[in-house]
């Protein structure tokens, strides 16, 4: 098996399922990336979350749904001094979602205070591949970036390739060049970034692919997954362009939620199991494409099966 391990905070999501009723579940940006990644190729990768939670009820309840999903509970710290964070989704009559966050003093935010580094990474051990990002980051105090980019290092010394996707949330840093440092710091140490042209129109003023590329990999020595919005989605390996995926608008799109997070666990582990470049971003862009016709985080099962993957393996872990 190969292994992966995403980096970040899993938390309750909170949905409205009707004016009296509002539905539970577990999510977050890499969580999701995961188990999307698990679902693509759960014979064939042992999925892993580098995360911390608590010792309630509420923790238990996590953990019970990582082991629904097939993630490995390896990584996983446990503190009796916090629990975990709670968002709820709202969204528009265009699909776009609107967050409300209950973090603030959530155990991840506390992971990587829990282990001295060095016992930090040998608990972790090795990895094929490590996936974080700007929000991995950003729940952390710099003092905690830092002991986060050094586990990366080690890890990347050890032999993962290292995965990273910006994410940029604004509400996340001090402020824009605040963001800029860290998430020039991530790209330095990664191998595959999957960078969006909005936040780096946002950021660095950047308006195309080309411009994302080459500041992304000046040395031409990573891949590079630039997703342009209505222009498509383009893999650079190299600096030489060797995929592209035209936008295709989903015939509705309900919410938005995790579209980023399917596309970037489907397009990691398509890769990992040693696919093209063309069927991964196929399959990944297929999956994104899905996901927003849905509410909530994750697909139900019997829809995620319905999708026409062209290089995915079969599929045994339920998504719900």
């Amino acid at each position: 098996m190969k292994s992966m391990l995403a980096i970040g905070e899993c938390m309750m999501e909170i949905i409205e399922h009707s004016p009296e009723l509002l539905k539970r579940s577990f999510a977050g940006d890499t969580f999701n990336a995961l188990v999307y990644a698990k679902c693509y190729a759960s014979k064939q990768l042992d999925c892993q979350y580098f995360t911390a939670v608590g010792v309630d009820a509420i923790s238990d309840s996590m953990l019970s749904r990582f082991e629904d999903s097939g993630i490995n509970q390896r990584a996983v710290l446990r503190t009796p001094d916090a629990t975990v964070g709670i968002y709820a989704i709202s969204t528009d009559s265009q699909g776009e979602r609107r967050f409300s966050y209950w973090r603030n003093d959530s155990a991840a935010k506390q992971m990587m205070r829990l282990l001295p580094i060095t016992q930090l990474v040998k608990k972790l051990g090795r990895y094929d591949l490590v996936f974080f990002s700007g929000i991995s980051l950003g729940i952390l105090s710099d003092s905690d970036k830092h002991l986060l980019m050094d586990t990366i290092r080690e890890l990347r010394q050890q032999g993962a390739l290292i995965a990273f996707d910006p994410n940029y949330r604004p509400a996340m840093w001090r402020n824009k060049e605040h963001a800029i440092e860290w998430i020039i710091s991530a790209y330095q140490q990664s191998d595959i970034v999957l960078p969006g042209i909005e936040e780096h129109q946002h950021l660095f003023g950047h308006q195309s692919p080309e411009e994302i590329v080459h500041f992304c990999d000046p040395k031409g020595e990573k891949e590079v997954v630039a997703k342009c919005a209505e222009a498509g989605t383009y893999v650079y390996v190299n600096g030489e362009m060797l995929g592209n995926c035209p936008f295709v608008p989903a015939p509705q799109q309900i919410d938005s939620t995790a579209a980023g997070d399917s596309f970037a666990g489907t397009y990691l582990a398509s890769r990992l199991c040693a696919n093209s470049i063309e069927a991964a971003l196929f399959d990944a862009c297929e999956v994104a494409r899905c996901v927003v016709q849905h509410r909530g985080a994750m697909l139900p099962n019997d829809v995620y099966r319905q999708i026409p993957l062209e290089a995915a393996h079969l599929f045994t872990v339920d998504v719900v």
